[in-house]
């Protein structure tokens, strides 16, 4: 079991740094191609405010329901189960919410490699950020698991 936890927290820090990878080299290839090509497309002025509104409603929308959906599917594990199985619903929860997350980036990256407008990138970096605050950590695990004084010892032992 003890072999577990340290596979399961390794495979959920493994997910969270290739999809941290994707996101920074898709905004740096977005930057390169914007900054020698220009815009994809070339949009009037009421097509860009289009385009804005829906990746700002995905922004409003998204990172709330990724948050929400988090929590409550945390507050669903039961505290009797085994270390090792809290830890396998941590990483659904938390997958999930990284994938959102993600989403909501890449939409960002795309828009502004269709429009080169700066916005989409400051849009991309509020999602960034949120990213690398939400990083798998053993405190975050510990924490929002509320994981007791015998379960955080033995996380803290597998996890170094």
């Amino acid at each position: 079991m003890n072999l577990n936890i340290k596979k399961q927290f390794r495979r959920l820090h493994s997910i969270y740094i290739v999809i941290l990878g994707s996101m920074s080299l898709a905004a740096l290839i977005s930057v390169i191609i914007v900054f020698k090509m220009g815009a994809f497309a070339i949009f009037d002025l009421q097509t860009l405010n289009v385009l804005k509104a829906v990746v700002i409603m995905a922004l409003l929308v998204g990172i709330p329901v990724s948050h929400i959906f988090y929590f409550k599917k945390i507050k669903h594990i039961n505290r009797s189960l085994t270390l090792s199985k809290k830890i396998a619903m941590f990483q659904l929860a938390f997958v999930v919410r990284i994938a959102l997350l993600e989403g909501i980036g890449l939409l960002a990256m795309m828009a502004y490699l269709v429009a080169a407008d700066k916005s989409f990138l400051y849009m991309f970096a509020v999602v960034f950020v949120l990213f690398i605050i939400h990083a798998p950590t053993k405190q975050r695990i510990i924490s929002d698991l509320e994981l007791d004084d015998e379960e955080s010892e033995l996380l803290a032992e597998q996890v170094k």
